[in-house]
């Protein structure tokens, strides 16, 4: 230490130090120094351990990622790729992952490639998305290309993300071939109902018909009684199939709701009527209970709507003996948009639910109690029916009740206003009311290829005073206008070699007729499938009138079209 404190001393005269002491003080600067760069170097170690690290888990990351990434640089070598040595991608390109190939070509079979994704994608600076197929493999694979680090003039590396989508192309052609097999029932299914409710009303509307016949003949009290229990048993028997076939339309969701402005005092008052007469024989108090407050013009379904009250109101005379049946409307909220929902109620003092069966007795084909069926008659889908259509009118149906103490079903609807103006009809003073007569006679032809129906509809109409002249099929209704002039045509909807819409297309497109071209046509059909009425007015019908025919309906129209033409 004296040897280098003394060649330090000697130093410091060459230099011309005059002190020793200088000399320490830069013998502390220089292990200061050393200190320093000591620590510096620990911390670049350090730095170095953690950027190892983080760089560590970023690679085990990316190779721990399901799908494949490879990142290529501008000279299209791969700086880095989570491919394993296993993946066949890297064995068929010989276990070199240097190299220019991209991940489209392999997949295609391609060695090079004019059209390369990656080369564009360094050209474009925009990502870009392909899925490419190999029918070889039966595989699909989509690939995303991506510029990773772009400068303000060119892209310094592109990343090419591979995701194999073979399962889930295979699941969409799976639930694309479900839906369509499922389309297909469904129109199976429509059909069939098509064809259930044409061939059931068909017969029915010849039963119902004819029975209406014989009970205007001359009976003695016996046949009368015996005509009056069979009619009433086909009435049943036309109520039970309506339902099946009204559940069967909504479950296979080919009901479709209308939307028309309608007056709700008007329609509940058809219904008061309806059901009033039935109370007083009952011995029931009969209320209806509709506030000034609830509008009167509405845009909705006004056929779906009294269907529901229909069914409610149905069942509560049914089961209540003695007390009280009452229909109450009220208005649950307004909104500023015109729009209002509204509460329609039927509340009965009748024998009353088990809380056990209140949800049970929406369910389909089900009643409150088995010995219900046994007392009334019914088929347990009318407040299942109730409960979809209330569903599809965009409410929901609940029912209040206990045994002994009645039943309150309910449920709120929305709809929107509807502002109909009354439109009075001008008459000179003194003059009457101009009503239809049934004076009025003309010439019918019939086309319809049922011949119990025929005769239903040849009798009721001689009996009305018209003259009638029948064919069984629609290829024989021009050959019948050409003959002579027809005042109406009432026309089948369903015959064998030419049906009702074939038939009225041809009258409308014929001329040189003995009937006018524009004789009203009137569509007599056992279908009741969506779509139908607008199917007969394009075919040039002018009105339709649904089998099981009511015999008063058929005449209004008749009358109708008739007063028109005489007008």
């Amino acid at each position: 230490m004296s040897v280098v404190k003394n060649d330090i001393a000697g130093m410091a005269n060459a230099s011309g130090v005059s002190s020793v002491s200088d000399a320490g003080s830069d013998v502390e600067v220089l292990r200061e120094q050393l200190l320093s760069l000591r620590e510096s170097h620990a911390a670049l170690e350090e730095t170095v351990e953690r950027l190892q690290r983080e760089r560590q888990l970023l690679e085990d990351i990316l190779n721990a990622i399901p799908d494949k990434l490879t990142v290529h640089d501008r000279a299209e070598k791969v700086v880095f790729s989570n491919w394993s040595e296993e993946d066949t991608y890297w064995e068929n390109r010989g276990g070199d992952r240097d190299g220019t190939v991209c991940f489209g070509c392999f997949f295609r079979g391609e060695k090079y490639c004019d059209q390369c994704q990656v080369e564009e994608v360094f050209e474009t600076r925009k990502q870009k998305v392909i899925e490419l197929y190999n029918p070889q493999t039966r595989e699909y694979r989509s690939i995303t290309v991506f510029p990773v680090a772009c400068k303000s003039e060119d892209c310094s590396m592109v990343a090419e993300y591979v995701r194999d989508v073979t399962a889930t192309r295979k699941m969409e052609r799976e639930l694309r071939v479900a839906k369509e097999a499922a389309d297909a029932a469904n129109k199976a299914k429509s059909e069939f109902l098509a064809s259930m409710s044409h061939e059931i009303r068909t017969p029915m509307n010849g039963v119902l018909g004819m029975l209406d016949l014989a009970m205007d003949t001359e009976l003695d009290e016996e046949q009368r009684e015996y005509l009056e229990s069979v009619q009433n048993s086909a009435e049943s028997l036309l109520a039970l199939i309506n339902d099946i076939l009204d559940f069967s339309k909504i479950e296979a969701g080919v009901i479709e709701l209308d939307n028309q402005a309608f007056r709700l005092r008007k329609r509940l008052s058809a219904l008061h009527t309806m059901f009033v007469h039935r109370a007083e024989e009952r011995g029931l108090d009969f209320r209806f209970s509709v506030p000034d407050s609830v509008p009167d013009g509405l845009m909705g379904d006004p056929l779906r709507l009294r269907q529901v009250l229909v069914n409610l109101l149905d069942n509560a005379l049914k089961f209540t003996e003695s007390g009280q049946v009452q229909l109450a409307v009220d208005v649950v909220q307004d909104f500023p948009d015109n729009s209002v929902e509204i509460e329609f109620s039927v509340t009965d003092t009748g024998s009353g639910i088990l809380e056990a069966h209140q949800e049970r007795i929406f369910d389909s084909f089900a009643q409150a109690d088995g010995s219900f069926s046994r007392r009334h008659q019914g088929t347990g889908l009318g407040l299942a029916i109730c409960k979809r259509l209330v569903e599809l009118m965009g409410g929901n149906i609940k029912v209040k009740s206990a045994p002994g103490q009645g039943a309150r079903f309910s449920f709120i609807i929305p709809f929107q206003l509807a502002y109909l103006e009354e439109k009075p009809v001008a008459r000179k003073a003194g003059s009457a009311e101009k009503k239809p007569v049934a004076a009025c006679r003309g010439r019918i032809l019939v086309a319809e290829d049922h011949p119990v129906n025929l005769l239903y509809i040849e009798k009721f109409l001689k009996k009305q005073g018209f003259e009638v002249q029948a064919v069984s099929d629609g290829t024989e209704v021009i050959p019948a206008l050409r003959e002579r002039e027809f005042d109406l045509i009432l026309m089948d909807i369903a015959m064998p070699e030419m049906d009702g819409m074939g038939a009225a297309k041809a009258v409308r497109a014929s001329s040189g007729l003995k009937t006018p071209s524009t004789v009203p046509i009137i569509a007599m059909t056992a279908h009741a499938m969506k779509g139908d009425r607008e199917q007969f007015l394009a075919a040039g019908m002018d009105d339709y009138i649904g089998k099981p025919i009511n015999s008063d309906n058929l005449l209004s129209l008749i009358l109708k079209y008739l007063l028109q033409n005489q007008a």
